[in-house]
């Protein structure tokens, strides 16, 4: 059985589209729709880049999160 987190080309994947896609922000189903994958599995790699500081959150409505990725140059 594989480990949740053992694919890093999927953080890969999420980071280069909300990189080339900055400065908007995406939902779960929306960036699970680009790239192909169901939504469990882009939630569970949002949670650990958002811990590890490489994106964030920049808006909630209700239970609906949106993402955006973390420029160093953010003023």
């Amino acid at each position: 059985m594989r480990c949740a987190m053992s694919d890093p080309i999927i953080k890969q994947k999420i980071l280069k589209m909300l990189e080339n896609r900055y400065p908007k922000d995406f939902s779960i189903k929306e960036i699970a729709e680009e790239l192909h994958h169901n939504r469990g599995t882009i939630s569970t790699y949002l949670k650990v880049l958002v811990a590890e500081g490489k994106i964030y959150i920049t808006r909630t409505y209700g239970k609906m999160n949106l993402y955006s990725i973390l420029k160093k140059n953010n003023v």
